[in-house]
């Protein structure tokens, strides 16, 4: 978003700059308490997203006259989305634990075998990385987590997710020439 559509969005809140700015921030915390109530992990960062796709429907022309009403319709589809997301990641989770379970050994042993290695030939600050993006499994605290790495790595969640996105490709793509042999 740039600077003149943020600020066509704040000039949506209040017509007062300062007025506008009291307004955003009980906005930006009013969704954090919502998304906290809905049990969604990062509330802040959903609460980041759901003022985004606000802010660029009211720069787009939508005619809008209550923001706060717009942006809670907007977090309930948000929760939705991430409620779905949720389900099928864990669904899938749950999933490749029942076939582990059916062949554990097999799969230690492939495991071992196949991504070990491949994992072996990223870089050490990539391996750091994965290890460390990897650590927290779920939740909330897994989410915290992430945040924190990001900060950590002056960089946005966004941003580290695409680069840990990109190693998994890379650990994937390294698997399957492994399996196949070549």
């Amino acid at each position: 978003m740039t600077p003149e559509d943020f600020a066509r969005f704040m000039a949506a809140l209040s017509d007062g700059p300062e007025e506008a700015g009291r307004r955003y921030t009980r906005l930006h915390q009013k969704l954090v308490g919502f998304f906290k109530l809905k049990g969604i992990a990062d509330p802040p960062g959903a609460a980041d997203v759901t003022i985004d796709r606000a802010a660029v429907k009211v720069v787009g022309g939508a005619a809008v006259p209550d923001v706060e009403r717009f942006c809670l319709g907007i977090a309930r589809n948000i929760c939705k989305e991430r409620w779905r997301r949720e389900r099928r990641e864990s669904e899938i989770f749950r999933r490749f634990l029942d076939k582990l379970d059916d062949n554990a050994d097999e799969e230690v042993e492939r495991i071992e075998r196949l991504l070990k290695p491949c994992f072996g030939r990223l870089s050490g600050e990539d391996q750091k990385l994965l290890r460390a993006y990897c650590q927290v499994p779920r939740g909330r605290a897994r989410a915290e987590h992430r945040r924190r790495l990001a900060e950590e790595m002056r960089t946005s969640v966004l941003a580290l997710r695409m680069r840990v996105t990109r190693l998994r490709s890379i650990l994937t793509d390294c698997v399957k020439k492994s399996s196949n042999g070549g």
